[in-house]
């Protein structure tokens, strides 16, 4: 299951039981699951019982730990006394980068260096874990942490602290609890169905749940199949240049192809939204050769280490001399596709198509366009 579903059926226990935990800690890759988990416990901890006080604007701080300069800011928030009610909520974003965009004027002569202020107050932070005020709710939110920071180490062993990893979910993953959902809300749904609308939309529930709906009024109430999703679910799910580009260093054109035509909407397939395509595999192949050549890729693309070993782990796909040439055939493209070549410009899918199959390796007999 789910990051959420299980932070959601912690929030129900622990509700039931008489009240929230003091502090959440919520990281991972799944974006989607860490707002639609912080939304939720805004709810439990401002409106109880779905109950709005009215003064739920004077015991909710938001803080993003960037532009914050210290662990007091927060903690003097967390230790405020709720108006008229029973919680307050703090919420704090990535702790990671505490201080990151404040200036260098802003520190009071405070000589000490950034690394340093964003370990003290991780540090106060993790002192806060083991006495946190009984009312209030702190929730830390981060998408740049792993499971070795001090700060999940912490959560872990926190008794007061409840600490919940967000990884998007497998297709698997997705396909089974949204069967259960299906079932649990009494819409009728086959398995081959599941695992088409997540084919279509994606692996997230919130939004699957609305096209399962779609289905379900098409099907006239009959359980839903395959057909039924092909006809009435727009394939919405994300295809983006890494996945592209990941295919490509695989030297499988037959889904790189299916993913290119995923990134174009019917109707669109024009030169500008060709040339936005252009850019985003221009930035992404740049940085699949920064990998591949730079001394310290960390250092020259301002990286975290574990965004930088996705990158190599792509460009381990590529020889030095194919990620070469791919780079080539974006430049020679690009030129193309400002009016370098007619067929380019009035066709531009076909020479994207063109590229990944030359980058691709698909037309052995043909003599590849590189940047000549």
């Amino acid at each position: 299951m789910s990051g959420l579903k299980h932070l959601s059926d912690g929030i129900a226990r622990s509700v039931a039981a008489g009240g929230l935990a003091p502090v959440y800690l919520l990281w991972g890759a799944d974006q989607t699951s860490i707002s639609a988990a912080v939304a939720l416990l805004r709810d439990a901890a401002l409106r109880p019982g779905g109950v709005s006080t009215g003064m739920e604007a004077f015991n909710h701080e938001q803080f993003d730990a960037p532009y914050v300069l210290s662990a007091a800011e927060v903690l003097n928030a967390c230790g405020q006394v709720p108006m008229m009610g029973d919680r307050r909520l703090v919420e704090l974003s990535s702790p990671e980068d505490w201080g990151r965009h404040k200036r260098a004027e802003e520190l009071d002569g405070d000589v000490k260096a950034p690394e340093s202020k964003r370990d003290d107050a991780i540090a106060a932070l993790i002192d806060y874990f083991d006495a946190p005020n009984p009312s209030t709710v702190l929730v830390v939110t981060s998408s740049g942490i792993n499971g070795t920071s001090k700060l999940v180490k912490a959560a872990k062993k926190a008794k007061h602290v409840v600490e919940c990893q967000m990884a998007p979910a497998g297709e698997g993953e997705a396909a089974s609890e949204l069967l259960s959902e299906a079932q649990r809300r009494q819409l009728p749904l086959s398995q081959a169905g599941a695992h088409a609308l997540v084919g279509a939309v994606g692996t997230s529930l919130s939004e699957l749940i609305p096209a399962l709906e779609r289905a379900v009024a098409f099907s006239g109430g009959a359980r839903v199949e395959r057909e039924h999703v092909e006809a009435v679910v727009a394939t919405t799910r994300e295809a983006n240049a890494f996945d592209l580009t990941d295919a490509i260093g695989r030297s499988d054109h037959t889904q790189a192809l299916e993913i290119l035509a995923r990134m174009f909407h019917t109707g669109e397939k024009d030169s500008g939204q060709a040339m936005k395509l252009l850019g985003l595999l221009l930035w992404q192949t740049r940085r699949l050769c920064t990998v591949k050549f730079a001394r310290d890729p960390a250092a020259a693309l301002n990286s975290k280490p574990y965004a930088v070993r996705k990158l190599q782990d792509q460009a381990s796909g590529f020889d030095e001399d194919r990620l070469r040439a791919a780079y080539a055939g974006l430049a020679r493209l690009d030129a193309d596709l400002k009016g370098g070549s007619k067929l380019a410009y009035e066709s531009p899918y076909i020479a994207l198509q063109r590229w990944v199959l030359d980058t691709c390796g698909a037309l052995p007999l043909v003599d590849p366009r590189g940047a000549s």
